[in-house]
């Protein structure tokens, strides 16, 4: 799989592609979706094992695999709206078969219910890495830019280039500001073009383990 799409836009092009944008949101949110899905997994997971000695196991068992499958159709339908319109399948809810009897067994024994359980296991750690790098970036570029315009627009706002070596920075602020200025103005669409990679990553992992017929 190429981490760039075809499609994929210029350097400085990504910032006027609004695809950039809500692939970066989903990205960002993330974070809290694999908190919310890693809980649910472990969770429902601990208490099928638990209570599979009784009678109630069964039917929560069941309900706990159903509710996977239709968390995983409702996560490649979030794909689909915000990352990659045209990258899947949109899955049935249920495993297909003659009779909700054949369908149960099915949801049990089809692997997409568990590789789309695993799916929901790696959102936690995906989605911390994820918002981390994304929203590090963005800040620190973002930061970069306003800084020397802040610096010109309030003179008394001062910018300290003590931490930074060689000291020939020190003694030249204003090239340091205009230096500072430009890699924000780099940083800031790279950030674009790294979301839009990582939503490619996210969809090709989607593809091959979220349920799909």
């Amino acid at each position: 799989m190429s981490l760039l799409a075809d499609n994929h836009p210029g350097f400085f092009e990504v910032l006027a592609t609004p695809r950039a944008y809500t692939t970066l949101a989903y990205l960002l949110l993330s974070m809290p979706l694999g908190i919310l899905t890693f809980t649910f997994a472990v969770t429902a997971l601990s208490l099928s094992l638990g209570l599979a000695i009784l009678i109630i196991g069964i039917p929560f068992t069941l309900a706990f695999l159903a509710l996977t499958r239709v968390m995983s159709v409702a996560e490649i339908r979030l794909l689909k709206t915000m990352v990659d319109p045209e990258g899947l399948d949109a899955p049935a809810f249920l495993p297909l078969g003659d009779g909700w009897m054949n369908q149960l067994k099915s949801l049990v024994t089809d692997r997409h219910t568990w590789t789309s359980l695993g799916y929901f296991l790696l959102q936690l750690p995906l989605g911390i890495a994820s918002f981390t790098v994304l929203i590090t970036s963005l800040i620190v570029g973002l930061a970069m830019i306003v800084a020397p315009l802040a610096a010109l627009l309030h003179r008394t706002v001062e910018v300290s280039f003590e931490g930074l070596h060689p000291l020939w920075f020190q003694s030249h602020p204003g090239f340091a500001l205009m230096l500072c200025a430009l890699t924000g103005i780099v940083l800031v669409p790279l950030t674009f073009h790294a979301a839009l990679v990582l939503g490619r990553l996210q969809t090709w992992l989607a593809r091959h383990l979220l349920v799909r017929e």
